[in-house]
């Protein structure tokens, strides 16, 4: 209470009147004369705390800070104890920008009396602070105490939405509503908090009670603008920008949308005049500099492009240097120069972006889905057929509709079920029909929202969720950012890294991502052969030569004149390559260019870019947008197609190949610059890949000069299409096929997405069993495939197949990135053996990728390599064979040097069936391990074999596999050590204690060295020391003589056999197991869940494996593996090949006596 001071007149008002009528007046808005009575008051009563209290508060409104600090100050010195003096300090220290200054008096005043007022602003202090957590904390305590106090519960939702935490956003706005619902801020917050998780129907009802309350809200006005814009209602969001700029006419956020809508509905005057509009306001904005190059290109108005550009360019490195975010569009970055790391940079920032806003609803949906098991369910289960989610905007009449048109249809339905999400609308088309049919289910999801259609994939139990829009129109990258599926794929429809972590892996090939191209994509990398784009030709109307006598002057060409052509929209279009075809048309005056038709004005824009180029506009000639099949028809009347640069032809240079029209590309260095390449590679015509613009045009005039050669280009084309890899459509869903089947047993494996290569070169049988030689070749190859049943996917682990016959089922490898790395540096190839499924299998490097090469035998097994010799044991035969390497670069006529070594038969030994395991040379010819007669043996031209050395404990030779000898280990070319499953001179009794019972025998004295192994298996000496498989355990083991003590240099998971050992590495033969009774009750069984059959890397320095090569398909047992120096892509003939009757060889000469027809046959 205010005392009256002395002196003072009863008739006078009370100090506490007079202050309280300084107050009322403060409260009217009449602050000059509030301000001159408490002056004069303090005048008379200098000591009254709350004048210099009121006076300060007055000084604030009034905007004099300092000097409402200094009259603050003065209270607190006359009263420290006034809580409300310390928290008035506050909000003037505030003021002033001294935010530690104004907590510390926050802290004061509530220390001296708590006030809901003060820690509110407490809060804020903290909020502008940045010290988000301290100000949580504060408006925590805060609503605990008075938990009606509304706006406590706003600035909770705006912490929370500034840390991208919208869910919990969203909880605290509509609990600050339910205290105070007519807070017009607070609807506009919660609509933003739902528009950014893509509830947008939420989000709508939101924005519009904003604006019941406050008609002139600007923010909520763009918001609101941004919904319409979403649901296609582009008057309507139009309008709304517009009211919100009459409002406010420098709000960039709505100028920046309506920019955008402009360009969108190709209103380019309008959106060029918005986009210069904000540059003046923020001259470096980048997103308005990437929009406005997106104009300028659609439009092929180029007069800023490069300023443009680099301005762009420049922005954006100044951020990342800072690590800072660049919020630019991911798709228009395939357009311009951005390198290939900087367009993965930009996808990253892009993707982290959307994972931030969506992580709470990913945490929620995870939660979910653990309660109910379906994915752990998914993931144990051997038998269930793999679901596959396609989603995307274009189910319809649009490129990548035409591309997938029966990927749908073609799907194995006994290993496959088929779900698609369609984003776009209903066009009503024969293509959105076609999808729709063929299909097990077809769901419209367009207009839900990200977590609905979340919810739907998960209740569908999706296992691996296919990406086909990316970055494009439609597309919901939330969705997979909230991770509904196992297993998430990029494909097709975005030609590029979407730089997410929330995305498993990216469908590609050898030409587009080489390796040192493999670093600038984010995803693991499944490559496919041939190229990864599927494309689908249903249109036998459309067949260009059946309309080849049609007048080229229907199109608006001359009779007699040279066509080149590009198909491709006109935002591919840019300065660099128009200035080559400008170049071109100069030296090919007979000739005109044919474009694609936009509209008006990119026409007129174009030609005015030839005619400052010099040369005539009318040599630009414009084709309508017409039907697919009228498309695909006047490609008959196009010479040569001249690819774009940074952004190639894709589905345009598919239709001009299917349509006989020769394309040429310059091979780029980012995904999107590389498809064309791709898909020319496919088509057999690897040639029309040029290096550099130089080349490229170089390329053009000769071709448009050398009118037979460009014949033969295009009758390769039209021959060759109906076995061309390119548009064998089954084919490439039958790679995609065997991708997935991959990358599904990773994941049930328990294994991380590793980049993995779907190689598919294998023999097969034919229909009369007969075996026929089947070689990959890039133009005509024409690969026969088995049907996979889901009976016959072998699984990891799984015994279900145990004892399926594999040896006619295509044999599939993957390749993880170790290996891929080792052996592009390791100068050689392996050799390996499956007497399980009749193979032996060459795996070499063609520079680019693995490549796989299968040859037929009866139960393949040992293998010997000496020099140029090599020997191979089957059931019944020991067979030799010589490396032929002068044929070897003829071996395929019309693709001279794809093999540097030709092994051919010479001699077969018909031993019978000797269980023969390991080979190997020495001085005088070949031992051979001769497990069923439980001896080393050699070679005789009367006899079966002969006998030279058996173990000690074997009484006498007879055929019972007493001891299961196995292993050879030679140790300066004589045989020195051998390894047998058990010591024992029974029928088979090394069964009864194989898991204990192996032993190593030193062959020079028959002692035994080594005891107690479980079943150990391919024995080398190298480096001095003993090198060997104990199998039963899954181990690879050291050996020093001196001591006999073994050390174990690594554990793998796979019953090892087939070792070599090359430099500071050993390759080892990892298997699954077949029969129970021969591999039960082995440590190995419990020591690893899943074992695999492939081959380990292992790093002896490190004792680690580094790399893996893994036959998912086709084969589960190997037998041997041997490494070939010098030898990248080896081949080997059976004795039924055709070829080996057509290859001579004498020690000075080779030759092969064919006809070009025959071999081409081959």
């Amino acid at each position: 209470m205010t005392k009256q001071p002395r002196g003072s007149s009863r008739s006078e008002p009370s100090v506490a009147q007079q202050l309280q009528q300084i107050a009322q007046l403060g409260q009217s808005g009449n602050l000059t004369k509030a301000a001159t009575q408490c002056q004069k008051f303090l005048q008379r009563y200098p000591d009254q705390a709350e004048a210099w209290h009121l006076l300060s508060l007055i000084c604030l409104q009034r905007g004099q800070v300092e000097s409402a600090l200094s009259h603050i100050q003065r209270a607190i010195d006359l009263d420290p104890d006034g809580a409300e003096f310390h928290s008035q300090a506050g909000v003037v220290q505030c003021s002033l920008g001294n935010l530690a200054a104004g907590i510390a008096c926050y802290q004061r005043a509530l220390s001296l009396k708590p006030s809901s007022h003060t820690r509110f602003n407490l809060g804020l202090a903290f909020q502008k602070l940045g010290q988000l957590e301290a100000a949580e904390q504060t408006y925590r305590t805060l609503v605990a105490d008075q938990p009606s106090y509304s706006a406590a519960y706003q600035q909770l939702g705006n912490i929370q939405q500034q840390q991208q935490q919208f869910l919990s956003a969203i909880h605290y706005y509509q609990q600050a509503l339910q205290h105070q619902p007519q807070v017009a801020a607070t609807w506009c917050n919660l609509a933003v908090a739902f528009q950014a998780i893509g509830d947008i129907s939420q989000a709508q009802t939101a924005f519009q009670r904003a604006l019941q309350l406050n008609p002139d809200y600007v923010e909520a006005l763009n918001g609101l603008g941004a919904i319409y814009e979403k649901q296609e209602l582009a008057t309507q969001a139009i309008q709304h920008y517009q009211q919100a700029l009459a409002l406010q006419p420098d709000y960039i956020p709505a100028l920046t949308n309506l920019g955008n809508i402009q360009l969108r509905l190709e209103q380019f005057p309008e959106a060029a005049a918005t986009y210069r509009q904000i540059l003046q306001l923020q001259p470096n904005h980048l997103q308005v500099l990437d929009q406005s190059l997106k104009l300028m290109l659609a439009t092929g108005d180029w007069t800023n492009l490069a300023d443009s550009f680099a301005r762009l360019q420049q922005g954006f490195q100044t951020r990342s240097r800072a690590d800072l975010t660049a919020p630019l569009s991911p798709l228009n970055s395939l357009f311009l120069p951005f390198s290939a790391s900087e367009q993965q940079a930009i996808a990253q920032d892009y993707a982290a972006a959307i994972e931030r806003r969506m992580a709470g609803l990913q945490q929620q949906l995870a939660a979910a889905g653990r309660d109910t098991n379906q994915s752990d369910q998914r993931r144990i289960s051997q038998t269930s057929r793999i679901r596959l989610g396609y989603v995307s905007g274009d189910l319809r009449y649009h490129a990548v509709g035409q591309l997938i048109l029966r990927l749908f249809e073609l799907h194995d339905r006994q290993q496959f079920e088929v779900f698609a999400y369609s984003l776009g609308p209903d066009d009503q088309s024969r293509e959105r029909q076609t999808l729709m049919q063929s299909c097990n289910c077809f769901r419209d999801v367009q207009g839900q929202s990200p977590v609905e259609i979340a919810r739907l994939v998960m209740q569908d139990q999706i296992d691996i969720l296919i990406d086909l829009a990316g970055y494009t129109n439609y597309a919901c990258p939330e969705l997979f950012a909230l991770r509904p599926a196992p297993l998430q794929v990029n494909y097709l429809g975005y030609p590029g890294t979407l730089g997410s972590r929330y995305m498993d892996y990216i469908i590609t090939d050898a030409v587009i991502t080489p390796p040192e191209l493999a670093t600038t994509l984010t995803e693991a990398r499944l490559y496919l052969p041939h190229t990864y784009q599927i494309n689908c030709y249903p249109y036998p109307d459309s067949d260009p030569t059946i309309f080849s006598n049609l007048p080229k002057q229907q199109h608006g060409l001359p009779t007699d004149a040279f066509v080149f052509c590009c198909f491709n929209k006109s935002q591919k279009i840019e300065p660099t390559i128009f200035a080559v075809w400008m170049r071109i048309l100069q030296q090919v005056p007979q000739s005109v260019l044919w474009l694609l038709s936009d509209r008006p004005a990119t026409e007129q824009n174009l030609r005015t870019q030839a005619a400052a180029h010099g040369i005539d506009p009318t040599r630009l000639i414009f084709a309508p947008r017409v039907t697919k099949a009228a498309h695909l028809q006047r490609h008959v009347h196009a010479d040569l197609f001249l690819d774009t640069l940074y952004y190639n032809a894709h589905v345009t240079a598919s239709d001009a190949l299917w349509a006989g029209t020769p394309l040429i590309t310059v091979l780029g260095n980012t995904f999107a610059a590389r498809v064309a390449a791709s898909l020319l590679t496919a088509a057999g015509l690897p040639e029309l890949i040029t290096a550099n613009l130089s080349e490229y045009e170089q390329l053009a005039l000769h071709l448009a000069t050398h009118p037979t050669e460009l014949e033969l280009l295009k009758q390769h084309l039209l021959q060759d299409r109906p076995a061309s890899p390119l548009f064998d459509t089954a084919q490439t869903v039958q790679h995609l096929e065997a991708g997935y089947q991959m990358i599904w047993q990773r994941y049930q494996a328990g294994l991380p997405a590793e980049s993995l290569s779907v190689l598919l070169e294998a023999e097969v049988r034919s229909q009369k069993s007969e075996v026929r030689s089947q070689e990959p070749e890039v133009r005509s190859q024409k690969s026969v495939f088995k049907t996979y049943s889901p009976t016959s996917l072998v699984r990891r682990g799984s015994r279900a197949a145990t004892s399926l016959n594999l040896s006619s089922e295509t044999i599939t490898c993957t390749a993880d990135t170790g290996f891929l790395s080792w052996l592009s540096q390791a100068n050689g190839s392996l050799l390996i053996t499956t007497y399980q499924a009749g193979r032996v299998l060459l795996v070499g490097w063609n520079g680019q990728q693995v490549t796989l090469l299968a040859r037929q035998f009866t139960k393949p097994m040992g293998v010997a390599v000496a020099g140029n010799r090599l020997a191979l044991s089957t059931q019944h035969e020991l067979m030799m064979f010589a490396n032929a390497r002068p044929l070897a670069y003829s071996y395929l006529e019309d693709q001279p040097g794809r093999y540097d070594a030709l092994y051919l038969p010479r001699t077969s030994y018909f031993t019978g069936d000797l269980h023969t395991h390991d080979l190997a040379f020495d001085t005088d010819g070949l031992w051979l391990v001769n497990t069923r007669f439980s001896c080393l043996a050699s070679l005789s031209l009367d006899f079966s074999f002969v006998p030279r050395w058996y173990p000690p404990f074997i009484s006498e030779i007879v055929p019972e596999d007493r001891c299961h000898l196995n292993g050879l280990a030679m140790v300066a070319g004589r045989p020195k050590y051998v390894t047998a499953l058990g010591e024992s001179d029974k029928v088979g009794g090394w069964r009864a204690t194989k898991a204990t019972g192996g032993i190593v025998i030193d062959v020079e004295t028959d002692e035994i060295v080594l005891r107690g192994l479980s079943m150990p298996h391919s024995p080398r000496w190298y480096q001095e020391r003993l090198w060997l498989l104990n199998s039963g355990t899954g181990e690879l083991w050291r050996v020093d003589p001196a001591t006999w003590e073994p050390e174990v240099v690594c554990a793998l998971p796979g019953f090892g056999r087939g070792l070599a050992l090359v430099g500071d590495y050993a390759l080892v033969g990892l298997s699954q197991m077949r029969e129970h009774h021969i591999f039960g009750e082995l440590p190995l069984q419990t020591r690893f869940e899943h074992l695999i059959c492939g081959v380990a890397v292992v790093d002896l320095q490190k004792g680690a494996p580094i790399g893996w090569l893994e036959f998912p398909t086709g084969c589960r047992e190997l037998y041997d593996l041997k490494f070939l120096p010098g030898i990248l892509r080896p081949n080997l003939l059976n004795s039924q090949n055709d070829a080996i009757r057509a290859a001579f060889t004498a020690p000075e000469l080779a030759y092969w006596l064919r006809p070009s027809a025959l071999i081409a046959e081959q």
